[in-house]
């Protein structure tokens, strides 16, 4: 009797098991650093969008590639719209900041190669006068150059 019991008690707790999987929340949430993040529970410090409607169960019998999208995938939310426009919008800010500091760093080598391609006297950080010679002073005009070329245009 317990060999027919053990086999009926297991597939009832699979059976329980699988029907809350499929009933489970995702959520999603783009984070301070315009990472996008799934889960089946929403961040305690940030707004999140519940998108359990909208996904599609990938391994479904008849999930082939003759299946139709369903009308909640293919309509985006207004949140979501507006995480997107927040994701770019941090995209182009982190993009124009990274362009001004390449910018103020090739304004500082055009800077060092004009003060390096005359007379000039090399200071160390105590203020102590570093002497070079002239060779070792055109060889650090020369990698100025080059980098002002590659990185500068």
């Amino acid at each position: 009797m317990k060999s027919l019991y053990l086999p009926s008690v297991l597939g009832g707790l699979l059976l329980a098991v699988s029907a809350t999987a499929a009933s489970a929340e995702m959520y999603r949430w783009v984070d301070e650093n315009g990472r996008v993040h799934f889960s089946d529970r929403p961040p305690a410090d940030t707004e999140a969008q519940n998108v359990s409607g909208e996904l599609a169960p990938i391994n479904a019998i008849g999930s082939g590639s003759n299946r139709q999208p369903s009308s909640t995938a293919t309509v985006k939310s207004g949140v979501s719209r507006k995480m997107d426009e927040e994701y770019r919008n941090r995209q182009l800010r982190e993009k124009q900041e990274r362009q001004e500091k390449r910018q103020a760093a090739c304004d500082d080598a055009r800077s060092n190669l004009e003060a390096v391609q005359g007379r000039v006297v090399f200071i160390d950080d105590n203020g102590k006068e570093v002497r070079r010679s002239e060779r070792q002073r055109q060889q650090i005009a020369e990698k100025l150059e080059r980098e002002i070329n590659r990185y500068c245009g």
